[in-house]
This record gives C-alpha cells, sequence and structure tokens, in this order.
C-alpha cells in the first residue's frame, strides 16, 4: 500500500474517531510513528470504542467520546474486551469464523496501551492534569502465544529459504521463471518488470529489512558504492543496513534501468515504482506482497517478504553465532525478538544429534 493511500485511509478513520485520538496521531507522526502504523493503531482504536457502545460502557458516538467517559473505564472493562477478542471470530475475511490469531490480538492490545499512555503521560487539560487520571492498561497483560520459541522456529523454518535456496531462488526468477508461462501477457508483463522485480527479491536477501521499510525507500536512500541502503525503521529512526555483495549486480541493474523503466516524473523519488495507468508511482505493499507469493510459489513454496527476512536472520545467525550481529542487522531494538533463530535446527545441528550416540 503506497504512502498516498495509507494518509487517505488514515484520514478516514480519524474521521469517526475523538478529538484526543487526532493528538494522539498527531504526536505520534512527529516521532514519528510511520503512517501505516498509526493507520492500523486507528482502526484498533476505533473497534474498541464501537465494542464499548455496543457493550453499554458508553453511549457517546465514537467520533464523539468524552475525556469523561474515558476516565470512567476500568481495567474489569478492557479486560471483558480482551476476553471478547480471544473468543470471538473473525469476520469478512477469507476465514470467516475461525478465532482471532494471538498475534492480531497482541497488536490490538499494543495499540491501547500506548493511546492509554498518552493520555496519562502526555496530555493536559485545563486545570494542568492528563486526559485521564489513571492507565487501567497498566495491569492488562500481554496476550501469550501459547508456543515455545522451538515450535515457532520449527513452524518458520518450514517457510523461509534454507542455505543455498537463496540463490538458487533469484537464479530461478532469472533464468527459468518465464518458461512456466504460458500466455504472451503473462510474458509481457514479467519480462517489463523483471529487473525491478529482480531488485526487491534481492534487496530482501541482501539486507533483511521490513516490506514497509523497502517500499518507502527513496532513491538517495541506495548507496551502490558502499553497498547500504538507508531506510526508516519501527518508531520511526532513520539506520543505514548493508547490503550483501552476492546480490548488488541485481540492485544496480535496475537503478541504472530504472528512469528508462518507468519514465517516472522529476518529483517522483521513490525507488521502487509500478505503472498506473501509464504514470510512474510508488509501488504498493500489496504489489510487492503479490510478486513475493507468485514467484515463491512457483519456486518452492508460497513465502511473505516477512519469511524472506527471517531468511536473512536465519542464514546471518548461522555464519556469525551473534544474536546482536542479527539484531543490528535487521533494525531491532535488542536481541529479544531474535532470539528464536537460536531454535533454527540447522543441518549441522541434526547431523550432530544423529550422530551423537556413535562412535
Amino acid at each position: 500500500m503506497s504512502q498516498e493511500k495509507n494518509i487517505n485511509r488514515l484520514e478516514l478513520e480519524l474521521k469517526t474517531l475523538p478529538f484526543f485520538v487526532h493528538e494522539y496521531v498527531q504526536k505520534k507522526s512527529i516521532v514519528p510513528y510511520s503512517v501505516t502504523t498509526l493507520y492500523e493503531y486507528s482502526k484498533e482504536f476505533r473497534r474498541f470504542f464501537e465494542w464499548l457502545k455496543h457493550e453499554s460502557l458508553i453511549f457517546s458516538d465514537t467520533a464523539s467520546i468524552t475525556l469523561e467517559e474515558m476516565n470512567h473505564l476500568t481495567y474489569e472493562d478492557v479486560e471483558l474486551y480482551k476476553g471478547y477478542l480471544l473468543s470471538s471470530p473473525r469476520l469478512g475475511t477469507s476465514s470467516d469464523g475461525r478465532l482471532r490469531s494471538h498475534v492480531s490480538i497482541q497488536r490490538s492490545i499494543t495499540a491501547l496501551k500506548s493511546l492509554f499512555q498518552f493520555l496519562a503521560t502526555q496530555t493536559e487539560n485545563q486545570d494542568g492534569k492528563p486526559y485521564i487520571q489513571q492507565n487501567i492498561m497498566l495491569k492488562i497483560d500481554n496476550v501469550k502465544t501459547g508456543r515455545t520459541l522451538q515450535d515457532r522456529s520449527r513452524a518458520i523454518e518450514k517457510k523461509i529459504l534454507i542455505g543455498d535456496e537463496s540463490l538458487e531462488f533469484i537464479e530461478f526468477i532469472d533464468t527459468s521463471y518465464e518458461n512456466l508461462l504460458t500466455s504472451h501477457q503473462a510474458k509481457y508483463a514479467f519480462k517489463r518488470n523483471k529487473t525491478r522485480d529482480l531488485a526487491i527479491i534481492a534487496l530482501f536477501l541482501g539486507t533483511g529489512i521490513r516490506l514497509s521499510e523497502l517500499v518507502n525507500m527513496n532513491v538517495s536512500d541506495l548507496d551502490i558504492s558502499n553497498m547500504e541502503a538507508t531506510v526508516i525503521r519501527k518508531g520511526g529512526f532513520k539506520d543505514t543496513t548493508m547490503i550483501s555483495s552476492v546480490f548488488m549486480e541485481y540492485i544496480s541493474e535496475y537503478a541504472k534501468e530504472r528512469h528508462t523503466l518507468y519514465h517516472p516524473e522529476r518529483t517522483q523519488k521513490s525507488l521502487f515504482l509500478s505503472l498506473y495507468r501509464g504514470k510512474a508511482q510508488q509501488i504498493d505493499q500489496s504489489t510487492v506482497e503479490k510478486l513475493v507469493a507468485k514467484y515463491s510459489s512457483a519456486f518452492k513454496t508460497r513465502i511473505t517478504p516477512h519469511k524472506l527476512r527471517h531468511t536473512v536472520g536465519t542464514q546471518l545467525y548461522k555464519k556469525t553465532n551473534s544474536l546482536l550481529t542479527v539484531s543490528h542487522q535487521l533494525g531491532q531494538t535488542g536481541t529479544s525478538a531474535t532470539a528464536l533463530y537460536t531454535h533454527l535446527v540447522d543441518e549441522e545441528k541434526r547431523e550432530a544429534i544423529n550422530d551423537l550416540w556413535t562412535n
């Protein structure tokens, strides 16, 4: 999803939300949080307020909720909402009827914790006091997945590229994928975007950056001579990440051909482009997700940009045995998120276990 679309969708969400959420978004935009994060959080706020109204815990419309109503909410009210999320089925998706995932529920809790923290500590009414007197979200526990790191790592291992498969994957797209296409239209579309698509896959596999980080890169963020990319990480901080030399050829080729392929206007600074009604625009996140799915399905198994990130994290940990190195490369603020890779079982570990009791 492009930056412009996310901004428009965020503005539509804000029309349904009270003034203090507007203040929250304005404040967090300065930090800055990404527009995507603010949009996703705003959706969570709206769902929470709609539930409160449905349960008669508030009586105002979502856009008119008062600070008085917010101050009357209790820890038990939020616990009820958390229970509702845990037990109610998802609606409006291809998985209607299934329970929400723990990950999606935790996203809701995280969003609400951020909002209540803001209202309790970063606001001031006419009396010089915070908007809410008590941050009830402090008592709300995070949602546990119920899965061990070992279990999660085993699941991930089946959906990432192992060892030389990363190199084989990009070589497959470059030399073999076209042979699978049967229609002239499909072949034309593939050839038109082949250089760009190879560069996108190469940048994912050469850095481990997130989807949003790749999509929001500008031309000036790519330093080919030093094999580095500048990205905006989660939380809004700027970071420079190294690019593996193995994949630089694909990235350099696209950088040279970008203008010839898409004829962007001078004001169009986005690195990765797509054509919409003949005009070059910043590539959508959904477009990138679809092309990764398309190529990976043809190669091995359908994977996502996030699994390409796990691929890099896994391979880097195998090479360095350093969680700190992995966390720095992936732009993590600590090593807890990367601890997952210590539980990935590679071929050497399997062989060691197999030979454990042999002479």
